[in-house]
């Protein structure tokens, strides 16, 4: 297979997830993830596996609603292991009506799996500003 079609799905994974996270999707999120995929999410504990990545995101989305736009992104493959080098602008509303926006960057790694597509197994981001109380998913 050639790297610019590897490089195409890849993002396809992006922005599947991208866009399941922007619907408050838990099955579409999993769907993105490797069953031992880790979240690394800012001021929080690691995230490992998908029962603990459902139960995650199913709190964030209780508290708030999430728009993610992926910014800029910069793929490297490295044989079964990709890493995707991501910018994003992210806007949360909480369930009381406030708005607040984010830019960071952060890290996507992916491994093809053994039906060749490709899964996410690492995520990792944070903020170019200062801490900002919607990124605390936790509290």
């Amino acid at each position: 297979m050639n790297p610019r079609s590897i490089e195409d799905g890849i993002r396809a994974v992006g922005e599947a997830l991208r866009s399941a996270v922007n619907s408050a999707d838990v099955a579409g999120i999993l769907a993105c993830w490797a069953p031992e995929g880790v979240l690394q999410p800012p001021h929080h504990p690691s995230v490992q596996g998908h029962a603990a990545l459902a139960e995650y995101f199913r709190s964030v989305f209780t508290a708030r609603r999430l728009t993610f736009t992926f910014t800029g992104s910069e793929i490297t493959l490295l044989g079964e292991v990709a890493l995707e080098r991501v910018t994003y602008l992210a806007v949360a509303v909480s369930a009381g009506n406030e708005r607040t926006e984010d830019v960071g960057k952060g890290l996507h790694v992916y491994r093809r799996q053994p039906d060749e597509s490709w899964k996410l197994t690492l995520d990792i981001w944070n903020s170019d500003r200062a801490q900002l109380p919607f990124l605390n998913f936790h509290k």
